[in-house]
């Protein structure tokens, strides 16, 4: 009896551990707390993001996207972040063909050197990730994504875009803390 529950309490552990977060892929053990925050929402509802009140921001959308561009204009370029939350109205399937589509359209159409990219989750939701980098205006950048599926027909892209070469994963885990406190609208 012993041993049978040692063995329920092991199969949940590992379990529990081979979906992978991806605040823990970038080893994001804090959380980045932003004062003086308004909340900005999706043209189309579809989400509503905190974001600081000094930040510069601004909204697009047609037919099947709506969008919100982000950024603290109040420093240099290289020592701040570009976020990007996107509703897509369209379908995507999470596997090996998504994450080869991806990568090939980050190396061919966009000019950028792949770094990681995998499956895991992020609030709880099913998603993929990818990081790269590459050349912009003089400045070397990480382009980094987050793809959410939400349901059958539509999906979430969380993209960061850090210029500069210092301080780029603390960059990219305080926009990941911001991407936390986005609510999905139905």
């Amino acid at each position: 009896m012993k041993y049978i529950f040692s063995l329920i309490i092991l199969i949940i552990t590992l379990s529990g551990c081979q979906k992978d977060s991806i605040k823990k892929s970038f080893d994001c053990n804090t959380t980045t707390n932003y004062a003086n925050t308004e909340e900005v929402q999706g043209i189309l509802n579809h989400f509503k993001i905190e974001i600081p009140s000094n930040w510069k921001s601004e909204l697009y959308f047609d037919k099947t996207q709506s969008r919100f561009y982000s950024a603290d204009t109040t420093r240099e370029l290289t020592e701040t972040y570009i976020i990007d939350v996107t509703w897509h109205q369209g379908e995507i399937q999470f596997n090996n063909d998504f994450d080869v589509l991806v990568m090939n359209d980050l190396k061919q159409n966009q000019q950028l050197i792949p770094i990681k990219s995998g499956f895991g989750d992020f609030r709880d939701i099913p998603a993929y990730y990818n990081l790269s980098k590459g050349m912009h205006s003089d400045f070397e950048y990480h382009f980094f994504q987050i793809f959410l599926k939400t349901s059958v027909d539509e999906y979430f892209t969380l993209t960061t875009k850090v210029y500069g070469t210092e301080f780029v994963d603390e960059r990219i885990c305080a926009s990941i803390s911001l991407f936390e406190n986005i609510t999905f609208l139905e």
